[in-house]
């Protein structure tokens, strides 16, 4: 098959002409749109020359979503065909071919049949077109790339120029590891790639670019003992099968059988494209010729090479509570940790620890004390943090200030709460003091833009994975759902006059926005996805709630989101169980002003980040204390400015809205702008879809 170069509908026109501006001649070129109905399905369409001015036209807003620019209808959508569908496998179909919702490439069915294409995307002989020169942009903030499986776009490390002809390669992870090694034994792992899923593991297919340019591997191995933890693995796109490594790793000694787990990250060009795990067991009496470890598992990442991660750090839980790995990857040539980083909690598990900061951050918000909190939680977060993660981020972020720009840095964690963010960037940590804003909080989340993510779901029949594999660098909002919860002088709860204006300024400010009543029919509507205005279903890509909250680890059923009218909470099965968030892949923004409680953690805390992520959102923003309710609102109306107007990535409106702890606040006693939590890309951008 064909290599074919995959644009979103999402993406800026500016960003379009980028990716179109380095693509062969001969490059079939697709655009991929979510579809509007609730049907969640995905939609494709050709990129014809007829379209191409309607992409490089000079007269046109280089920030115009490039669907609204090339007007695509669901009715334009073309036919494309599964990778198993029998047209494929007999050679038949000529068009686009996928593999669940992922472009596999361009097939041209066999001459010699008398079948030809059936509605397929027929780009006629020598398919495809040379695109003049974009007209020059300005310098902007980061703009949303390419789709991820697209080969051409983005620069390659430290702005190198990437191969214009260079298209991605499938692969597969292949980790050969004994299903049975012997007690303080050393075996070999092998690492490589393969074209084939190996035998016993759900298969994820890493798109690599098609260069000869080598892959780094990573391996985490919690209590083997390896002579290293980065590896380089040669490359060659035309035998991807053709290199590995063998790494000699040895086992613990132990008394009885025990389970472990040998991890390897695979990146490229300082990018994540995929992890593979394997167990085995270490016991005494193991067989002299063990056979191959089938258990485990492997997820694909596909970053958008155009979108630049200064800094991925990926946090894994270990074996016993409080034990995290971490590893990092990066573009820029600094110098990693070549030994496995592991930090353990001394005295508490993840929950107890992030709950003791989490509910002091909460008691002194509007006390004198509030700043000296701050600083204290600060150094104790960025105390139980590798000296590593340290060492990796000043050269990074020296980098970086000298491109004139702060750095991007995204956690990829499996632990969700820990309030890395509020780490403290003081001079303990960050001896270049000419690195930080010495005006702003000395504090991670507002000295760098941040981004979280959670690892990619289970993989299902579908092809699917919730949360994805990747978090989106761009969401076009054509409408957004303001849910508000009003509580009167019978509901038992401490009304929230900020909120309601919050939601009817907002409403009034973006539209087409719905208000939605926070009780129980109204918000349950919401999230089957049968909700309407006017008797119309709406569209809504933004989901944002003005409520209490409330968080009890001792009574899980008083957890959740708050309504107005009965005591059943919004909580993580209702939540994973919603229609609306599966179709609408909205982002999420949970400003809700949590009853302060002695047993309460924080919302986040209590699933629903995880739990909106794996029903489909593709960001998520919550307060991880109570909040004060006049700034809570401000903080609102600030972030959809921002974002919207300004049109400034979410992870840098984010850190600007932290600042304002010091900024806002002459006496530094309110913690509110602190307590914001933001999963997702930190360059992703937000988008107004244009309506008529």
């Amino acid at each position: 098959m064909d290599p074919v170069l995959v644009l979103d509908a999402a993406m800026t026109l500016a960003a379009a002409r980028s990716a179109l501006a380095m693509a062969p001649p001969w490059q079939l070129v697709v655009v991929r749109r979510r579809d509007p109905r609730a049907t969640g399905a995905t939609l494709w369409y050709p990129l014809a020359a007829d379209d191409v001015q309607r992409v490089l036209g000079a007269g046109l807003d280089p920030a115009m979503p490039l669907g609204v620019s090339l007007d695509l209808h669901e009715h334009g959508a073309s036919q494309v065909r599964q990778l198993d569908h029998p047209d494929v496998t007999g050679g038949f179909w000529t068009g686009l071919v996928v593999d669940g919702s992922r472009p596999v490439g361009w097939m041209t069915a066999d001459p010699h049949t008398n079948r030809g294409p059936d509605r397929g995307i027929d780009f006629g002989p020598g398919a495809g077109f040379a695109p003049p020169p974009p007209p020059a942009e300005p310098d902007s903030a980061p703009q949303s790339g390419a789709e991820p499986t697209d080969p051409t776009a983005g620069a390659g490390t430290d702005g190198a120029t990437p191969d214009a002809a260079a298209a991605s390669v499938p692969a597969y992870p292949r980790v050969d590891v004994p299903e049975t090694v012997g007690s303080g034994a050393t075996f070999d792992v092998v690492v490589g790639l393969s074209k084939e899923a190996q035998p016993g593991v759900q298969g994820a297919v890493m798109n690599i670019a098609a260069t000869r340019r080598p892959l780094t591997l990573q391996i985490k191995a919690e209590n083997f003992t390896v002579p290293g933890v980065r590896f380089e693995l040669p490359f060659d796109p035309a035998d991807v099968a053709g290199s590995t490594v063998t790494i000699p790793v040895t086992a613990p000694t132990v008394q009885q059988d025990w389970r472990g787990r040998i991890e390897i990250e695979y990146s490229q060009d300082g990018l994540l494209v995929g992890t593979a795990w394997r167990e085995l067991v270490v016991s005494p009496q193991a067989p002299a010729n063990a056979a191959p470890s089938t258990s485990g598992g492997e997820v694909a990442v596909e970053l958008d090479r155009s979108v630049p991660i200064d800094l991925t750090v990926s946090i894994s839980r270990g074996e016993a509570d409080g034990t995290f790995l971490w590893t990092f990857t990066t573009p820029h040539p600094v110098t990693l940790p070549d030994e496995q980083v592991i930090t353990h909690l001394d005295e508490d598990t993840a929950e107890t620890f992030a709950l003791k900061k989490v509910r002091e951050m909460a008691r002194v918000d509007g006390s004198d004390a509030a700043e000296l909190k701050v600083n204290g939680v600060a150094r104790e977060v960025a105390a139980v943090m590798p000296l590593w993660f340290w060492k990796v981020l000043a050269p990074v972020w020296r980098i970086a200030k000298d491109a004139g720009r702060l750095p991007t840095l995204l956690l990829v964690s499996q632990e969700s709460l820990v309030p890395w963010e509020l780490a403290t960037t003081d001079s303990d940590y960050i001896v270049d003091r000419d690195l930080v804003d010495a005006a702003a909080p000395q504090l991670l989340g507002t000295q760098l833009i941040i981004g979280r993510w959670r690892p990619a779901g289970p993989e299902t029949p579908s092809g699917l994975r919730r949360p994805s594999t990747t978090p989106a660098e761009s969401i076009t909002v054509g409408g957004v759902a303001v849910v508000v919860g009003e509580f009167g002088p019978g509901s038992g709860m401490r009304p929230l006059k900020m909120a309601v204006e919050e939601g009817q300024e907002l409403t009034k400010a973006y539209q087409p926005s719905f208000w939605v009543k926070g009780t129980l029919s109204d918000v349950a509507s919401l999230l089957k996805g049968t909700y309407t205005d006017r008797g119309q279903p709406i569209s809504a890509q933004v989901l944002h709630v003005a409520s209490h909250g409330e968080v009890d680890p001792d009574s899980p059923i008083n957890t959740g989101l708050i309504l107005s009218d009965s005591a059943v909470r919004i909580d993580e099965s209702i939540v994973i169980g919603s229609d609306f968030t599966r179709s609408a892949a909205p982002l999420v923004f949970l400003n809700c002003c949590q009853l302060a409680t002695e047993t309460g953690g924080s919302l986040v805390e209590g699933g629903l980040a995880a739990a909106f992520l794996q029903a489909g959102a593709r960001a998520f923003i919550a307060p991880l204390w109570s909040v004060d309710d006049t700034i809570a609102k401000q903080i609102a109306l600030s972030f959809y400015l921002d974002a919207f107007s300004q049109g400034l990535p979410v992870g840098e409106v984010m850190r600007r809205l932290r600042a304002r702890f010091t900024t806002d606040f002459p006496k530094h006693d309110q913690t509110t702008p602190l307590a914001y939590a933001y999963y997702g890309h930190p360059g992703l951008t937000l988008t107004r879809q244009e309506t008529h």
